[in-house]
């Protein structure tokens, strides 16, 4: 006679049908396509610009989960030029930003995702074991339907614009709403069940004239531990009614961990042999349904977290003062940059300090600057401001400015001081990497130089500077060169001469204030205008009565 799980997986067999996958359409909340164009290749030069602007230290800005990391940065740093691209993105953003409820919610459900996108990778690893394989299938299973629930329930109220998730929830409303998903619903209980029973096998052994072991067979598959009741023959043989755990008159047998030793263990054969009969009713329908059903969803993980942590992040600044932005998108070809009151994200979370706000223009009156001022002035400061609000903007993100109209750029290109090598001196390895930019750069570039040609005489320097900018000019880019090279506003005029392009050349100032008889402090303000350079100088001298001036009045009193 058949024990009660016998009969009920042999059930299980006669009722199981084909059943229709359960998922969602594709749907990308960062790409319209719902894929990523291919990559183009890049060098050196195109990824330096990274390091130099602190792009990893804003990556882990935005995710305290180093889960995301890699993902997060990865998008800040692809710089797509396609608008709508930009602009798909800074819908979902925009949605995430005026529904905090269902932001919420998608962030409390991220640990679930990853519990999914853990059961997907785990499944395979245990083939061996058909039984252990149907548990992670069924638990995942499990798992999927919930966060269809979750999601859809995060969704459902949100007062949503974009076209992403305006999708994403009327596919969640159509999957749930489906006869056949909502059988399933219903199945999984029935599907959990008989491997939650199982609590232990029976086995009979026959004994030969001499009462030794002759044979073995598994008599039933039970729904009880063996020594739950205690009867005067358990009591007997050893069971401890204590903790319910049998403790035997002979040895423990335990399943050789070497597979190679298994045909040496007949028993231990059988009961694997058992197993995969128990579990192969359950794992032929969950199979149907796991290796489609999933992927959709769980595809959702990263693109949703990325957007939590852009909201958590904005809400933080918005605590120190801060205010963010949806850029307006402008035409490649424009070549267009007009920001006001630019914050360097980086500083403001790293300092609890009052922030400057500083505004940046590039445009058909100058797209190449010329920025000079003080050392510790903020020019370092202003060069990463303006890089990294150019990679958040065409991540899709919001920005640290009041207002902001951006056109996309092909590729960040900068030019920072590094250590010179032991092959070379620090102006050969400049001169590699300027050519290496040069080679990269088109009219649709940014180019951040940083103290470029500080390592040789100003004589040389600003021979060098000056072939530089008419380079610049030439491709027709937008770039400050931060440099100490005050000579070269004088020669704006003249280095525009020497090379026809679109990118007229215009001076910005890093400012300071004087305190007292000569104390320089800078305000960071950078603005348009003439170097401080010989009446700042002047200013200084005269304080401490060294100007010309000064020095022939009191060689003419004494």
């Amino acid at each position: 006679m058949r024990s009660k799980s016998q009969r009920f997986f042999s059930n299980r067999r006669a009722d199981l049908r084909p059943r229709s996958t359960f998922s969602i359409p594709p749907t990308s909340l960062l790409w319209p396509t719902n894929r990523p164009p291919a990559a183009p290749s890049k060098g050196a030069a195109a990824v330096a610009w990274e390091s130099d602007l602190g792009l990893g230290e804003l990556a882990q800005h935005f995710s305290s989960d180093r889960r995301y990391l890699p993902f997060i940065r990865s998008l800040l740093a692809a710089l797509p030029t396609d608008p709508q691209v930009i602009a798909w993105r800074q819908a979902v953003l925009a949605d995430f930003v005026a529904n905090p409820i269902m932001a919420e919610k998608i962030d409390t459900l991220l640990t679930r995702f990853v519990d999914l996108r853990q059961g997907n990778m785990l499944f395979g690893q245990r083939r061996k074991n058909l039984l252990l394989e149907t548990s992670d299938r069924l638990a995942e299973l499990e798992l999927y339907v919930a966060i269809v629930q979750d999601l859809y329930a995060g969704l459902k109220d949100a007062l949503l614009q974009s076209p992403a998730l305006t999708k994403v929830r009327d596919d969640l409303a159509a999957l749930l709403a489906d006869e056949n998903f909502q059988s399933l619903q219903a199945e999984l209980p029935d599907l959990r069940a008989p491997l939650e029973n199982i609590r232990s096998l029976t086995i009979g052994v026959n004994l030969d004239s001499q009462l030794q072991p002759a044979s073995a067979v598994l008599l039933a598959i039970n729904q009880q531990q063996i020594g739950e009741s205690a009867s005067l023959l358990d009591r007997l043989i050893g069971t401890r009614a204590d903790d319910m755990e049998e403790t035997g008159i002979a040895p423990l047998h335990l399943l050789p961990k070497n597979p190679d030793e298994r045909p040496f263990s007949p028993l231990f054969q059988d009961l694997d042999r058992l197993m995969t009969q128990i579990a192969q009713p359950i794992a032929r329908a969950l199979t149907k349904y796991v290796r489609t059903s999933s992927a959709a969803v769980a595809g959702l993980e990263d693109e949703l977290a990325f957007y939590g942590a852009a909201v958590k992040l904005m809400r933080r600044m918005g605590e120190r003062g801060v205010t963010f932005c949806q850029p307006e998108i402008a035409p490649i070809d424009e070549c267009a940059t007009q920001i006001d009151g630019l914050v360097n994200i980086n500083l403001a979370l790293r300092s609890n300090e009052q922030h400057v706000a500083n505004p940046v223009e590039f445009g058909a009156e100058g797209r190449i600057a010329l920025l000079t001022g003080p050392n510790s002035g903020g020019k370092t400061t202003y060069l990463q401001s303006v890089g990294l609000v150019q990679a958040m903007f065409q991540a899709g993100l919001f920005i640290p400015a009041k207002a902001a109209r951006l056109s996309p750029v092909d590729v960040i290109l900068t030019h920072f001081p590094q250590l010179e090598t032991r092959q070379q001196g620090r102006l050969a390895e400049e001169a590699i990497r300027l050519r290496a930019l040069f080679s990269a750069a088109t009219g649709h570039s940014l180019i951040l130089l940083n103290e470029t040609f500080s390592s040789t005489s100003s004589g040389e320097a600003l021979y060098l500077a000056q072939d530089i900018l008419c380079g610049l000019r030439v491709i027709g880019v937008r770039a400050i060169f931060a440099t100490h090279l005050v000579e070269l506003v004088g020669r704006i005029d003249e280095i525009e001469a020497a090379a026809a392009g679109d990118s007229r050349l215009f001076s910005l100032v890093a400012g300071v204030r004087l305190i007292g008889e000569a104390q320089a402090v800078p305000t960071y303000q950078i603005t348009r205008g003439q170097p401080l350079g010989k009446s700042y100088a002047q200013e200084i001298a005269r304080r401490h009565g060294i100007s010309l001036e000064q020095i022939l009045a009191t060689r003419h009193n004494q």
